[in-house]
Protein backbone atom coordinates (compact mmCIF):
# COMPACT_ATOMS: atom_id res chain seq x y z
CA UNK A 1 0.00 0.00 0.00
CA UNK A 2 2.73 2.57 0.94
CA UNK A 3 2.16 5.75 2.11
CA UNK A 4 -1.25 7.13 1.55
CA UNK A 5 -2.65 10.96 2.23
CA UNK A 6 -5.85 12.56 1.05
CA UNK A 7 -3.83 16.10 0.37
CA UNK A 8 -0.79 16.85 -2.31
CA UNK A 9 1.74 19.47 -0.41
CA UNK A 10 2.39 22.48 -2.87
CA UNK A 11 5.70 22.75 -3.48
CA UNK A 12 6.62 25.66 -5.47
CA UNK A 13 10.23 26.81 -6.61
CA UNK A 14 11.04 29.72 -4.74
CA UNK A 15 12.74 31.80 -8.24
CA UNK A 16 12.62 34.98 -9.13
CA UNK A 17 11.54 36.01 -12.57
CA UNK A 18 12.03 39.34 -14.28
CA UNK A 19 9.56 40.35 -17.19
CA UNK A 20 10.87 38.42 -20.34
CA UNK A 21 11.28 41.78 -21.92
CA UNK A 22 13.11 43.23 -18.94
CA UNK A 23 16.98 42.84 -20.80
CA UNK A 24 15.48 45.39 -23.37
CA UNK A 25 18.18 48.28 -22.48
CA UNK A 26 17.80 51.38 -24.74
CA UNK A 27 14.57 54.22 -25.17
CA UNK A 28 11.99 53.62 -27.27
CA UNK A 29 12.14 57.19 -29.52
CA UNK A 30 12.30 57.94 -33.43
CA UNK A 31 14.88 56.33 -35.45
CA UNK A 32 18.36 58.15 -35.70
CA UNK A 33 17.67 61.02 -33.14
CA UNK A 34 21.55 61.68 -32.31
CA UNK A 35 21.09 63.50 -29.04
CA UNK A 36 19.92 61.81 -25.92
CA UNK A 37 18.51 65.36 -24.64
CA UNK A 38 16.44 65.49 -27.13
CA UNK A 39 14.93 61.96 -26.63
CA UNK A 40 14.20 62.75 -23.22
CA UNK A 41 12.30 65.82 -24.25
CA UNK A 42 9.79 64.40 -26.36
CA UNK A 43 9.40 61.34 -24.21
CA UNK A 44 8.73 63.81 -21.23
CA UNK A 45 6.11 65.46 -23.15
CA UNK A 46 4.14 62.33 -23.60
CA UNK A 47 4.81 60.57 -20.42
CA UNK A 48 4.02 62.07 -16.96
CA UNK A 49 2.86 59.22 -14.90
CA UNK A 50 3.75 55.40 -14.95
CA UNK A 51 -0.03 54.41 -15.61
CA UNK A 52 -2.57 52.59 -13.23
CA UNK A 53 -1.51 49.75 -11.53
CA UNK A 54 -3.35 46.55 -11.48
CA UNK A 55 -5.82 46.40 -8.58
CA UNK A 56 -3.56 43.72 -6.36
CA UNK A 57 -0.34 45.84 -7.48
CA UNK A 58 -1.75 48.69 -5.84
CA UNK A 59 -2.81 47.03 -2.98
CA UNK A 60 0.94 45.87 -1.86
CA UNK A 61 2.12 49.09 -2.63
CA UNK A 62 0.00 50.87 -0.62
CA UNK A 63 0.54 48.39 1.81
CA UNK A 64 4.37 48.12 1.69
CA UNK A 65 5.36 51.91 1.22
CA UNK A 66 7.66 53.30 -1.57
CA UNK A 67 10.76 51.26 -1.53
CA UNK A 68 12.52 54.09 -1.97
CA UNK A 69 11.21 57.88 -1.00
CA UNK A 70 11.41 61.01 -3.08
CA UNK A 71 12.83 59.55 -6.35
CA UNK A 72 13.90 62.10 -8.82
CA UNK A 73 14.51 61.73 -12.39
CA UNK A 74 12.55 61.35 -15.87
CA UNK A 75 10.07 59.14 -17.81
CA UNK A 76 11.35 56.95 -20.30
CA UNK A 77 9.55 54.42 -22.69
CA UNK A 78 11.31 51.32 -23.16
CA UNK A 79 10.80 49.03 -26.68
CA UNK A 80 8.42 47.11 -24.58
CA UNK A 81 6.52 49.78 -23.94
CA UNK A 82 7.10 49.27 -20.09
CA UNK A 83 7.32 53.06 -18.15
CA UNK A 84 10.53 53.84 -16.45
CA UNK A 85 10.82 56.94 -14.27
CA UNK A 86 14.46 57.58 -12.39
CA UNK A 87 17.65 58.60 -12.92
CA UNK A 88 18.85 58.28 -16.61
CA UNK A 89 22.69 58.88 -17.85
CA UNK A 90 23.36 58.79 -21.59
CA UNK A 91 19.80 57.03 -21.95
CA UNK A 92 20.35 54.51 -19.22
CA UNK A 93 18.83 53.90 -16.10
CA UNK A 94 21.42 54.92 -13.48
CA UNK A 95 20.79 55.26 -9.87
CA UNK A 96 17.34 54.77 -8.05
CA UNK A 97 13.94 54.25 -10.52
CA UNK A 98 10.84 52.51 -10.61
CA UNK A 99 9.85 50.31 -14.07
CA UNK A 100 6.02 49.43 -14.84
CA UNK A 101 5.18 47.06 -17.39
CA UNK A 102 1.68 48.60 -17.71
CA UNK A 103 0.63 45.34 -19.92
CA UNK A 104 1.94 42.63 -17.43
CA UNK A 105 1.18 44.45 -14.81
CA UNK A 106 4.74 44.04 -12.87
CA UNK A 107 6.20 46.53 -10.59
CA UNK A 108 9.92 47.30 -10.15
CA UNK A 109 11.79 49.18 -7.55
CA UNK A 110 15.24 49.38 -7.65
CA UNK A 111 18.75 50.58 -8.10
CA UNK A 112 20.28 50.43 -11.52
CA UNK A 113 24.29 50.48 -12.52
CA UNK A 114 25.36 50.80 -16.18
CA UNK A 115 21.44 50.19 -16.90
CA UNK A 116 21.07 46.86 -15.04
CA UNK A 117 19.88 45.76 -11.75
CA UNK A 118 22.29 46.57 -8.60
CA UNK A 119 21.87 46.82 -5.24
CA UNK A 120 18.43 46.57 -3.44
CA UNK A 121 14.91 46.00 -5.52
CA UNK A 122 11.65 45.37 -5.08
CA UNK A 123 9.14 43.35 -7.49
CA UNK A 124 5.63 43.71 -7.16
CA UNK A 125 4.04 40.72 -9.02
CA UNK A 126 -0.25 41.09 -11.08
CA UNK A 127 -1.46 38.50 -8.65
CA UNK A 128 -0.21 40.17 -5.62
CA UNK A 129 3.08 38.10 -4.83
CA UNK A 130 6.22 40.49 -4.27
CA UNK A 131 10.03 39.63 -3.90
CA UNK A 132 12.36 42.61 -2.36
CA UNK A 133 16.18 41.46 -1.83
CA UNK A 134 19.62 42.15 -3.27
CA UNK A 135 20.37 41.80 -7.10
CA UNK A 136 23.55 41.69 -9.19
CA UNK A 137 23.68 42.16 -12.82
CA UNK A 138 19.76 41.89 -12.96
CA UNK A 139 19.91 38.49 -10.92
CA UNK A 140 18.63 38.27 -7.92
CA UNK A 141 21.98 37.29 -5.62
CA UNK A 142 21.82 37.98 -1.57
CA UNK A 143 19.81 38.17 1.24
CA UNK A 144 15.95 38.22 -0.07
CA UNK A 145 12.46 37.70 1.26
CA UNK A 146 9.56 36.40 -0.98
CA UNK A 147 5.65 36.75 -0.22
CA UNK A 148 2.39 35.01 -1.60
CA UNK A 149 -0.91 34.24 -0.36
CA UNK A 150 0.13 31.06 1.25
CA UNK A 151 3.44 31.67 2.33
CA UNK A 152 6.77 33.97 3.42
CA UNK A 153 10.20 32.63 2.22
CA UNK A 154 13.34 34.11 3.37
CA UNK A 155 16.57 33.42 3.13
CA UNK A 156 19.79 33.51 0.95
CA UNK A 157 19.17 33.30 -3.13
CA UNK A 158 22.23 32.40 -5.50
CA UNK A 159 21.31 32.88 -9.50
CA UNK A 160 17.68 33.55 -8.96
CA UNK A 161 16.90 30.88 -6.10
CA UNK A 162 16.79 30.14 -3.08
CA UNK A 163 20.00 28.66 -2.04
CA UNK A 164 21.26 28.01 2.06
CA UNK A 165 19.61 28.92 5.06
CA UNK A 166 16.32 30.17 4.89
CA UNK A 167 13.07 30.15 6.13
CA UNK A 168 9.42 29.56 5.08
CA UNK A 169 6.33 30.51 7.48
CA UNK A 170 2.82 29.79 6.17
CA UNK A 171 -0.09 30.71 6.50
CA UNK A 172 -1.75 27.69 7.56
CA UNK A 173 0.50 27.76 10.50
CA UNK A 174 3.37 25.60 9.51
CA UNK A 175 6.96 26.88 9.97
CA UNK A 176 9.97 25.48 8.66
CA UNK A 177 13.96 26.72 9.31
CA UNK A 178 16.76 25.38 7.50
CA UNK A 179 18.58 24.41 4.46
CA UNK A 180 17.34 25.24 0.76
CA UNK A 181 18.51 23.89 -2.64
CA UNK A 182 17.90 25.08 -6.06
CA UNK A 183 14.83 26.88 -4.63
CA UNK A 184 13.54 23.86 -2.57
CA UNK A 185 12.98 22.87 0.63
CA UNK A 186 15.97 20.19 0.98
CA UNK A 187 18.59 19.25 2.90
CA UNK A 188 18.59 19.37 7.00
CA UNK A 189 15.65 21.35 8.81
CA UNK A 190 13.24 21.56 11.28
CA UNK A 191 9.12 21.60 10.56
CA UNK A 192 6.88 23.28 13.17
CA UNK A 193 3.54 21.86 11.28
CA UNK A 194 0.24 23.37 11.93
CA UNK A 195 -1.14 20.01 13.98
CA UNK A 196 1.27 20.90 16.71
CA UNK A 197 3.65 18.22 15.81
CA UNK A 198 7.51 18.96 15.25
CA UNK A 199 10.09 17.16 13.09
CA UNK A 200 13.98 17.52 13.00
CA UNK A 201 15.92 15.71 10.76
CA UNK A 202 16.55 15.09 6.72
CA UNK A 203 14.39 17.07 4.13
CA UNK A 204 13.86 16.62 0.31
CA UNK A 205 11.57 18.35 -1.78
CA UNK A 206 9.68 19.81 0.88
CA UNK A 207 9.32 16.57 2.93
CA UNK A 208 10.17 14.76 5.68
CA UNK A 209 12.98 12.16 4.31
CA UNK A 210 15.62 10.26 5.46
CA UNK A 211 16.52 9.66 8.84
CA UNK A 212 14.75 12.03 11.08
CA UNK A 213 12.61 12.45 14.48
CA UNK A 214 9.07 13.31 14.79
CA UNK A 215 7.89 14.82 17.65
CA UNK A 216 3.49 14.37 18.06
CA UNK A 217 1.59 16.68 19.54
CA UNK A 218 0.78 14.26 22.63
CA UNK A 219 4.95 14.35 23.50
CA UNK A 220 5.33 10.38 21.83
CA UNK A 221 7.92 10.41 19.49
CA UNK A 222 9.21 8.35 16.37
CA UNK A 223 13.23 8.28 15.37
CA UNK A 224 13.92 6.49 12.49
CA UNK A 225 13.65 6.93 8.31
CA UNK A 226 11.03 8.67 6.73
CA UNK A 227 9.98 8.55 3.44
CA UNK A 228 8.08 11.71 1.19
CA UNK A 229 6.23 12.44 4.51
CA UNK A 230 5.80 9.25 5.86
CA UNK A 231 6.27 7.11 8.63
CA UNK A 232 8.54 4.31 6.39
CA UNK A 233 11.59 2.17 7.45
CA UNK A 234 13.34 1.21 10.29
CA UNK A 235 13.09 3.66 13.53
CA UNK A 236 12.24 3.64 17.34
CA UNK A 237 8.57 4.58 18.84
CA UNK A 238 9.04 6.19 22.30
CA UNK A 239 5.73 6.41 24.76
CA UNK A 240 5.15 4.79 27.88
CA UNK A 241 7.71 2.26 26.44
CA UNK A 242 10.02 1.87 23.68
CA UNK A 243 9.41 -0.16 20.42
CA UNK A 244 12.15 -0.40 18.26
CA UNK A 245 11.31 -2.32 14.36
CA UNK A 246 9.79 -1.26 11.56
CA UNK A 247 7.23 1.25 10.78
CA UNK A 248 4.70 2.59 8.04
CA UNK A 249 2.19 5.19 8.09
CA UNK A 250 -0.84 6.04 6.46
CA UNK A 251 -3.11 9.14 6.72
CA UNK A 252 -7.16 8.81 6.67
CA UNK A 253 -9.77 10.82 7.78
CA UNK A 254 -7.70 12.89 10.27
CA UNK A 255 -5.83 10.26 11.56
CA UNK A 256 -2.48 9.31 11.28
CA UNK A 257 -1.74 4.94 11.50
CA UNK A 258 1.27 3.69 12.64
CA UNK A 259 2.23 0.04 11.77
CA UNK A 260 4.61 -1.76 13.42
CA UNK A 261 6.45 -4.93 12.38
CA UNK A 262 9.44 -6.74 14.92
CA UNK A 263 10.81 -8.03 12.02
CA UNK A 264 11.96 -6.26 8.07
CA UNK A 265 8.78 -4.91 6.03
CA UNK A 266 10.01 -3.49 3.15
CA UNK A 267 6.27 -2.72 2.38
CA UNK A 268 3.29 -2.22 4.35
CA UNK A 269 1.13 -4.96 4.25
CA UNK A 270 -2.52 -6.04 6.10
CA UNK A 271 -1.26 -8.47 8.44
CA UNK A 272 -2.29 -9.38 11.52
CA UNK A 273 1.53 -9.94 12.78
CA UNK A 274 1.51 -5.60 12.83
CA UNK A 275 0.72 -3.36 15.77
CA UNK A 276 -1.22 -0.44 15.10
CA UNK A 277 -0.61 2.96 16.37
CA UNK A 278 -3.31 5.80 15.65
CA UNK A 279 -3.28 9.71 16.00
CA UNK A 280 -5.45 12.03 15.77
CA UNK A 281 -4.36 14.93 13.71
CA UNK A 282 -6.75 17.19 12.01
CA UNK A 283 -3.85 18.13 9.37
CA UNK A 284 -1.40 16.15 7.65
CA UNK A 285 2.48 17.35 7.41
CA UNK A 286 2.08 20.21 5.14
Amino acid sequence: MGCVTNKEQDIKQFNIKLPDSYNHTTIQTEADLPDFQDQFLQIGMQICNLGDFLPKVQEVYNELGELFQNIQGQYMLMPDQSIYFGQIVNGQRQGIGKQHWTKEGNLLEGTWIDNQLNGRARMIYPNGDYFIGNFLNNIANGLGKFVNSKKQVSGFWLNNKLNGEGNEIRKNGTIYRGQFSEGKIQGNGQFEYANKCIYRGSVYKGKMHGKGELIFNDNTRYIGEFKANCIQGRGNYQANVSIEGWFHSKYENQTLFIYFFASETPVLIDSQYCTLIEKQLEQFFD
